[in-house]
């Protein structure tokens, strides 16, 4: 009884802490590839915002945002998944999307199209704030199905960004407080220098202010 009880109150601290550290919906927010595999083609995007909601300790929505395929000049709009499913290990409070499918209808100019997920899985690791995506979806009358994925940081609603992901050319890290990256030729040198920059900065884990 007393190892049920604890197992419950695990699930419920869990659950509260992951939700309470987003304000209900989680921003994430880093680098993701899509293009056809058919075609060999593909385009690299520097930041993509994924939104992930818990609806419960098993299903979630999580928002995907619009992408261009230059490649087509057609543009993919931003949907959510809705009631994806996932597994969530309480001890690490890290939230496992097996391979799965979906679907969902997306309003165009007036007219439905349908998003079809014929593969998706996703992973958030909870201590190093990153959630990890990978999709292949069809889109209306696509004549292929387009990969997607992402690996992306958590956006805190307070600091604009909690961690930062993996370092940039250089072995620099550099994003604005927005939790947009920075061009590495741009990196500011040190604390009050940069090249063509002005404000705060998050350079290697570090606030930097640069004049």
């Amino acid at each position: 009884m007393k190892k049920v009880l604890f197992t419950i109150l695990m699930i419920v601290f869990s659950v509260s802490a992951m939700r309470a550290q987003s304000h209900g919906v989680m921003k994430f927010a880093g680098p993701s590839t899509f293009g056809v595999a058919a075609m060999d083609a593909w385009q690299d995007n520097d930041n993509d915002t994924i939104l992930f909601q818990m609806n419960s300790t098993s299903d979630a929505d999580i928002t995907i945002p619009a992408m261009f395929y230059k490649a087509m000049n057609l543009t993919i709009p931003s949907f959510t998944i809705h009631g994806a499913q996932f597994s969530m290990d309480y001890t690490t409070r890290n939230a496992t999307f097996a391979e799965q499918t979906f679907e969902e209808t997306v309003v165009v100019d007036g007219d439905e199209k349908q998003i079809k997920g014929t593969s998706f899985s996703a992973f958030y690791n909870h201590a190093e704030k990153v959630f990890e995506l990978q999709m292949v979806i069809s889109y209306g009358k696509m004549p292929f199905p387009v990969t997607y994925s992402v690996k992306a940081t958590y956006v805190s609603p307070d600091t604009g960004i909690a961690s930062l992901p993996s370092p940039l050319k250089g072995g620099s890290q550099g994003y604005n407080l927005s939790g947009m990256h920075l061009n590495t030729n741009t990196l500011p040198l040190r604390e009050g220098q940069g090249v063509g920059l002005r404000g705060i900065y998050i350079i290697n884990g570090k606030k930097m202010l640069v004049r």
